[in-house]
């Protein structure tokens, strides 16, 4: 329970990080570019980088708690007992 806090408190920091401009621009959009490239996708311009970068960290998040929850549900209705 304390790991799934910890990552979101930690996605959050990352996501205020970026909308306040405390990460620079060059290290968002080279990160942006490395995993585009490894996905297979175009890398956004320099003035979409940041709503790119937000997209993606709600995605994980979206994704993270889909799957805790898909786990949750399984484990709930395999009790036996």
């Amino acid at each position: 329970m304390v790991s799934i806090v910890v990552f979101h408190v930690l996605i959050l920091l990352l996501g205020l990080g970026i909308v306040s401009r405390v990460v620079p621009l060059e290290r968002v959009g080279y990160m942006l570019g490395y995993l585009h490239k490894a996905i297979g996708i175009t890398a956004p311009f320099p003035e979409q980088v940041r709503t790119v970068a937000l997209i993606w960290i709600g995605s994980a998040i979206f994704v993270v708690d889909g799957c805790l929850l898909l786990l949750v549900l399984i484990t709930s209705l395999s009790n036996s007992g």
